[in-house]
């Protein structure tokens, strides 16, 4: 009589179950994948809702996993402003006129953050948990803004590019950050229209940066109705 073969001969090998750990992704394609999910889980269930084991779940990885990319919900809230900031700042330089001048340059980009930075669903839903509940409070904490906007000054030479004697790159990019920050606030009238704000900037944001700015224009057009 033949004997039965044991379990561990008969036994078929296991395979193994899922995909590698961490996808067979690189460190930057984890985080990217990430990401990605917890920007889909934020604007579908807001970011209170939106936990780390979910992110992590939904884009197929351990709670582990992600907690080693991000320590905590503030560091992801952070890296997403992050990550949205400079794809805003990447359209804004592929949308701006081939050969624009320093001013065309510098009045485009802050025209589409005024009107179309402050309609970001994202940074929208991201707002809610600042203090004031506004994006300015959101770009203002956000340190790539500041990055970006100082290796754009770096880049800039004075004769050439025409502006102020004497003026010192770091001072020059903080004015435009905060330039920016006020426009996103809200604090100068109706800038979510394009047409007031390019005003606005070539009448009194121009003149503090370029030796020979545009002349100024009425900025503020009002309607006043005749009273009896």
């Amino acid at each position: 009589m033949r004997k039965p073969p044991d379990a561990a001969s008969a036994a078929p090998p296991r395979r193994a179950r899922g995909r590698p750990v961490g996808g067979g992704n690189s460190a930057d394609q984890a985080r990217t994948v990430l990401m990605d999910a917890a920007e889909r889980s934020i604007l579908a269930r807001g970011f209170q809702a939106s936990t780390m084991e979910l992110i992590a779940r939904e884009a197929g990885y351990s709670r582990a996993a992600m907690y080693r990319h991000f320590p905590n919900r503030q560091r992801l809230l952070e890296e997403l402003v992050a990550r949205k900031t400079r794809g805003h700042q990447q359209e804004i330089g592929a949308r701006l006129p081939e050969g624009a001048g320093l001013a065309d340059m510098l009045v485009e980009s802050l025209v589409i953050v005024a009107a179309e930075l402050v309609e970001d669903p994202l940074l929208q839903t991201l707002s809610e948990h600042t203090e004031d509940g506004t994006i300015a409070q959101l770009i203002a904490n956000d340190r790539s803004l500041t990055e970006l906007i100082s290796a754009f000054v770096s880049s800039l030479d004075v004769d050439r590019d025409g502006l102020r004697d004497g003026l010192r790159p770091d001072d020059l990019a903080q004015f435009l950050v905060t330039t920016a920050i006020t426009l996103l606030m809200g604090v100068v009238p109706n800038s979510t229209d394009p047409q007031t704000t390019r005003r606005y900037l070539r009448t009194f944001v121009l003149p503090a940066l370029l030796s020979d700015p545009p002349a100024p224009v009425r900025v503020f057009t009002t309607s006043r109705r005749a009273s009896r």
